[in-house]
């Protein structure tokens, strides 16, 4: 028989979460480009990015760890959410449990488990009227339905028609609330705590459902009310008549897009755009007015497009400029040279610089302060470091050679990010980081 501290450590929050390299047995290889949840069999699994920091078990108490993780699955959602692309629900991908094309609605059940923990169960209200000398007059109803009696051709009221609130916890769409909270707690409850609510006597009756609860929307204008039942309609779509514990995946395989949007969010500038590089072509055999032109103006064909402009000192003395390119690489995790940025990157990182350096198009104020060591170049790359760690930096031999003058953006630096702390820092500009990214590539020149 197994001791309790195993049973502990087997059905503690931690042994659902998977960090990059830790779970090379799973049977269908998530654990290097996923990230999300996966819930199957009644249990589920939490992928981490790459170089996120697992917590500290051994020297802190398991509540501490239990309550860090609970946040840590949370924020997770949030990015995946906020940053990720529209069809990155993988609602039809083959990973999905048996081929199902389901999206799990994730923030429809943490919508419904938070707003019980703050509410309680939904409870229906009914208004009952009646003629009474005694209680809460509605006016309107009374002066419709009432006669007064007249003194001194004054009117008095001596009856009203009274309301009554009746509070129903039998009502059908209380009862279906009750279904889908249980369903919420089942999947998702043990992110908020170890509670489990009572599981409803109603059986999952989708169609009934749905149309009690569209009929009760018709009838309310209370916003929160509405939010409620919208939430209980996406779990309710979710189910299926046959299984009430369908399997789902809520995540990404790219979370390399969420990375590079994230370090921009922070970092970057929000006209990025004025200093990407255009091309186009000049075609002979046309008129002045066709043969030069950008492709089907189109921005993305027409630019390159560095993922990353930050800027210190903005259009002040001491001004400097960083072209930042993310890249979502293992090297932070792995240590090994293959998982470094390639050559085609470097030669990228170089024209951008060099663009920025030379081309009159950039905003006026910004090139006024522009000098020729004042433009840096770096990737940015995940890692598990609580502080920004510099690797070295990358170059090209045609910009290092004798009879060149060496510049500041000829070195591209590998810069190393801890990834929690830049979800962490999500959808906000963070002044601190940027000057110690900022510090961590000029050190380093």
């Amino acid at each position: 028989m197994k001791n309790n501290a195993e049973m502990k450590s087997k059905n503690s929050l931690s042994s659902c979460c998977v960090y990059f390299g830790e779970d090379k047995n799973d049977a269908e290889s998530l654990s290097e480009k996923f990230v999300g949840l996966k819930y199957a069999d009644g249990k589920l699994k939490v992928y981490f990015p790459v170089g996120y920091r697992k917590p500290d078990e051994s020297n802190n108490p398991p509540e501490k760890v239990e309550k860090e993780i609970r946040r840590n699955i949370l924020n997770l959602i949030h990015v995946l959410k906020a940053f990720g692309e529209k069809n990155d629900n993988l609602s039809s991908s083959p990973l999905i449990a048996k081929n199902q094309k389901t999206c799990f609605p994730v923030h429809a059940y943490l919508f419904i488990i938070r707003d019980f923990l703050s509410n309680g169960y939904y409870v229906q209200k009914e208004n009952l009227y009646s003629k009474s000398p005694f209680g809460k007059a509605s006016w309107s109803r009374t002066i419709k339905s009432v006669k007064p009696q007249f003194v001194d051709f004054q009117p008095f009221y001596f009856d009203f028609i009274t309301q009554k609130i009746n509070y129903s916890h039998t009502e059908l769409i209380s009862q279906i609330h009750k279904f889908c909270v249980h369903e919420c707690f089942s999947k998702l409850g043990f992110l908020f705590s170890s509670f489990m609510p009572e599981k409803s006597e109603l059986k999952l009756n989708k169609n009934l459902f749905i149309a009690a609860i569209k009929k009760a929307m018709a009838q309310t204008f209370n916003e929160n009310t509405l939010l409620l039942f919208k939430n209980m309609l996406d779990v309710l779509n979710f189910l299926c008549e046959n299984s009430e514990n369908k399997e789902f995946i809520y995540g990404t395989q790219n979370f390399h897009v969420i990375w590079e949007k994230l370090v921009d969010c922070i970092f970057g500038e929000t006209d990025k755009e004025k200093f990407y590089p255009k091309v186009y072509w000049k075609l002979k055999g046309r008129n002045d007015d066709e043969k030069h032109f950008y492709l089907n103006n189109d921005e993305k064909r027409n630019s390159l497009r560095p993922d990353t402009i930050m800027i210190t000192n903005r259009e002040k003395s001491g001004q400097k400029i960083f072209v930042l390119d993310s890249k979502y690489y293992r090297y932070g995790a792995t240590k090994i040279n293959n998982h470094l940025p390639d050559s085609a990157s470097i030669v990228k990182q170089l024209a951008y610089a060099e663009y920025i350096e030379k081309n009159d198009s950039i905003p006026e104020k910004i090139k006024h302060h522009r000098t020729e060591n004042s433009i840096f170049n770096a990737f940015i790359m995940p890692s598990c470091t609580e502080q920004i760690e510099s690797i070295g930096y990358a170059s090209a031999n045609y910009v290092e050679c004798p009879e060149n003058t060496e510049k500041s953006w000829h070195k591209i630096h590998g810069i190393l990010l801890d990834t929690k702390t830049v979800m962490e820092h999500a959808a906000k500009k963070d002044n601190e980081l940027i000057k110690q990214l900022a510090n961590a590539i000029e050190g380093n020149c």
